[in-house]
């Protein structure tokens, strides 16, 4: 037997040699194609969006791509400069013409390399997954106390690879003694992991929250929205939390071990939102410490360094989502985890405001999100800034300074009248038709 799994361990050690830089390229070109199918996506509607785009140098690197790239990016930048500065005089001339017609071919350009990277990406992909399926069992089968969970699994890794059917006999025998083995030396198998619960964290749960189980508890279909009459309900959070907890525990009691994840993963969720509700009911009775502070970069705020140089039709709105924040006064629901923090989205303006709730109370602005930016672009460009605060808190500049700087003695009252309507986000049919 030894013979036959030193012979899997040799033929999968080459295969996952460079795994690691398979990881990297799938996610580069992950992200690579979520930025290109973006721009082409933004292209359908109009080629003054993609000269808009917020990562300009995305475009051009895609020119340099092309074997006459020089003239190309030269032709983009002056077309780029003609078409957003246009004029009624300028429509009929040649140059406009032509300038509309670059684009055009530009948009067909990157709707084939698009085309081009979705391929490549799903063939990586596609060769990734199987690279992970040799390293799974790899690491399993080279440690001291071997314990198989998933059979068809293990038996599709096997087939990958070319053993004689000898030694994929002589592997399966010896990885069921060791699975009976593992077995055997408990009454219960508690430190094993099915594919997603480690099922310790299970028992410990079901531990803690003892005095919620209840076994005459009718056990129906739960309603897991927690938004009642528009508003978050934290009752109705506790009651799905109840249930959820007393499903778990006649799926353990049962040994149904697989079919828990599910419901852990909801009820993990709905502690998180608990957890996000306590900071936000916390910021609601703030009257000590600063309800706004803010991310800076340089001694000045992300937000301040947007509002220096973005339209000045949409200051107002900035500062109105800010005050907005400062007064809250309901519950809100995140919008995304971003590396284990809950970040939220003001969204009732084309431009919006992203934050987080801090363990005090505080909430921390993040920045803007600008008209054409999504969340993802935001994170992508300022990332690493987010990542190092988010890090080290303790570097927060828990003051009024930036707040005061930025709103000083502004009221709603002052900035309602003078909003422009164009700037709230109103979802038309006739937007989303096209």
């Amino acid at each position: 037997m030894d013979n036959s799994l030193a012979k899997l361990l040799a033929c999968i050690e080459p295969k996952i040699a460079n795994i690691g830089d398979a990881r990297v390229e799938v996610k580069s070109l992950n992200e690579v194609l979520k930025t290109i199918s973006e721009i082409v996506e933004l292209g359908k509607n109009s080629y003054l969006e993609i000269l808009d785009y917020y990562d300009q140098d995305f475009i051009i690197r895609s020119l340099k791509l092309c074997q006459n790239s020089d003239n190309l990016i030269s032709k983009y930048k002056s077309t780029k400069y003609l078409l957003e500065n246009q004029n009624e005089d300028i429509g009929e001339l040649p140059q406009f013409k032509e300038a509309t017609k670059f684009m055009q071919d530009l948009i067909n350009y990157l709707s084939d390399l698009c085309l081009s990277i979705k391929n490549e990406y799903q063939e990586k992909s596609s060769n990734l997954q199987e690279l992970e399926l040799f390293n799974k069992y790899y690491l399993v089968l080279k440690t001291d106390s071997i314990f198989v969970t998933d059979a068809d699994e293990f038996i599709l890794f096997l087939e990958k690879l070319n053993l004689t059917l000898d030694d994929r006999l002589n592997i399966l025998i010896h990885v069921n003694r060791c699975n009976i083995k593992n077995y055997s030396q408990s009454l219960e198998p508690s430190d094993l992991f099915t594919n997603e619960i480690n099922i310790p964290e299970i028992k410990k749960l079901l531990d803690d929250n003892i005095h919620l189980i209840d076994d005459n508890l009718i056990l129906t279909d739960y309603n897991d929205n927690i938004i009642v009459n528009g508003k978050v309900d934290r009752d109705v959070i506790f009651e799905n939390k109840k249930y959820l907890i007393n499903k778990i525990a006649r799926l353990f009691r049962t040994f149904e071990y697989d079919n828990i994840a599910k419901y852990y993963n909801d009820y993990k969720t709905l502690v998180d939102y608990d957890n996000e509700f306590d900071k936000q009911e916390l910021h609601m009775s703030l009257d000590n410490i600063p309800k706004l502070v803010f991310l800076e970069r340089n001694n000045k705020s992300l937000v301040r360094e947007y509002i220096e140089t973005c339209n000045p039709v949409y200051q107002g709105p900035i500062f109105k989502n800010l005050i907005d924040l400062e007064q809250k006064e309901d519950y809100v629901l995140p919008d995304y985890c971003y590396n284990g923090t809950y970040l939220y989205i003001k969204k009732e303006f084309i431009v919006k405001t992203v934050y987080t709730y801090l363990d005090n109370g505080s909430i921390l602005i993040l920045g803007i999100l600008d008209k054409r930016m999504n969340l993802r672009g935001f994170l992508y460009k300022n990332g690493d800034l987010i990542d190092d605060i988010l890090r080290n808190k303790e570097r927060i500049k828990m003051s009024n300074e930036e707040r005061n700087l930025l709103l000083k003695d502004l009221t709603i009252d002052d900035l309602v009248m003078s909003i422009d309507l164009n700037t709230l986000d109103v979802k038309m049919e006739e937007k989303n038709a096209r």
